[in-house]
């Protein structure tokens, strides 16, 4: 009779344990729901031999988020700079079919879009970032 009684007692223990708290469940809802509102909210670029498509975007900030996708045969990144010609955010080097968010706070203005490997901005991966205010 005993074992019947601790069997079940040990199994309700061990559910009430490893359930989560209700303040750890809402913190990684709401990381989630973040995440999944900067993808949905990201401009989406392709870039490809040799060319950035589109080559204009235009974002309200401060908050700026850009999807890249690597369409072409060879690699490719997107680099955003400044009107100072500082690098303010940058993909890796991508192969084709991969992709990569980046997010940044940038100020209202003109950037450059380009791509940063060895000659590629010179044959036409360029284009501009136009970042209005909210």
């Amino acid at each position: 009779m005993r074992t019947r009684l601790l069997l079940p007692a040990l199994l309700i223990g061990l559910v009430a344990c490893s359930a989560p708290a209700d303040g750890d469940s809402q913190s990684e809802g709401s990381g989630a729901t973040t995440e999944a509102s900067a993808a949905a909210d990201a401009l989406t670029v392709s870039v490809m031999d040799f060319m950035i498509e589109p080559a204009a975007l235009e974002a309200t900030g401060p908050t700026v988020s850009i999807e890249v996708t690597s369409d072409g045969p060879t690699p490719h990144n997107l680099t955003v700079r400044d009107a100072s010609d500082e690098v303010v955010m940058a993909t890796a080097d991508l192969r084709t079919g991969d992709s990569e968010i980046i997010t940044a706070e940038l100020e209202p203005g003109e950037y450059t879009i380009f791509c940063s490997l060895g000659g590629h901005e010179s044959l036409g991966m360029t284009g501009t970032l136009t970042v209005i205010a909210p």
